[in-house]
């Protein structure tokens, strides 16, 4: 089926009790695990990169690895720009044939946010490229933004109305008490929190951020408040550090990627069944 925006993946989806799954692949090898779990459990998926990703290998080289991937899944893929912060690397991969953009102005007052969230929504929709905003802090670290206790604080429910109307965005990230990274003690969810901002955004889809560790009775609670998609990045880099910690003294590589891909789809096959998004396709 190939690539296709978030909007298009999205549709309909925070109705019908279940999320799609958000994965930060890091490279070929978690790419591909993630494209053939997905694949194989019929389960549509939105392949994230972290701006940290799309520097390493340029944004030319990683949109042409994994699109190259895309074209041959036999299911819907977005491919998505996770937490961006610099406007003209979020229109490059715009540019670069990203399907989706998450422009990150959380950490910007409140209408400098909406105004450079909007640019980027301006930017991006003529191209038929899907945009995704975030209103308040997150609690913890992801890629090149790091939030420290003191400051996390969650989205307002008014002025998440305002920014998703005046924005124009495809979906959603509002801050209700999740955190990047790994949890340290019990997390304080806002369900309340959510509803509110559900029942006030009209129709563009919630996003969670900050899945993993959080609990299978968690996600069922977002799912059936409408969360439409949810984020999910630490569990894949586990997966990942994990085989190099095991196969440190192998010599032959390909013991090593076989292993990655195998953990990996592991870490897939639970969150997507988690997420009720098997053999939604």
């Amino acid at each position: 089926m190939g690539i296709v925006n978030l909007k298009t993946l999205l549709a309909g989806v925070g109705a019908a009790d279940y999320a799609v799954p958000a994965y930060n692949i890091l490279n070929h090898l978690t790419l591909k695990a993630v494209i053939e779990e997905c694949e194989g459990g019929r389960s549509p998926v939105i392949i994230q990169t972290s701006v940290a990703t799309v520097k390493f290998y340029g944004p030319e080289n990683l949109a042409r690895m994994v699109k190259s991937e895309i074209e041959l899944a036999g299911i819907p893929v977005t491919l998505h720009l996770d937490h961006c912060t610099d406007p003209e690397l979020a229109k490059k991969c715009v540019d670069y044939g990203w399907s989706s953009v998450m422009f990150d102005g959380s950490s910007k007052p409140f209408e400098e946010n909406i105004s450079l969230t909007k640019e980027i929504a301006d930017y991006a929709h003529p191209k038929g490229v899907s945009v995704e905003g975030e209103l308040g802090a997150i609690l913890g670290v992801e890629d090149h933004i790091k939030v420290a206790e003191e400051d996390a604080h969650l989205a307002d429910v008014k002025q998440s109305a305002e920014f998703v109307q005046k924005t124009g965005i495809d979906a959603f990230a509002p801050a209700v008490g999740t955190a990047h990274g790994m949890y340290k003690g019990e997390p304080k969810l806002d369900f309340d929190r959510f509803s509110e901002i559900r029942s006030v955004i009209g129709d563009v889809p919630l996003v969670v951020h900050g899945g993993t560790g959080l609990s299978g009775e968690a996600f069922d609670r977002f799912i059936r408040l409408g969360a439409a998609k949810i984020n999910v990045s630490t569990a894949i880099k586990q997966a990942y550090m994990k085989s190099v910690r095991l196969f440190d003294e192998e010599n032959n590589p390909l013991v090593f990627d076989r292993h990655v891909i195998d953990s990996v789809r592991e870490v897939v096959k639970e969150h997507n069944e988690l997420f009720r998004s098997v053999g939604r396709i």
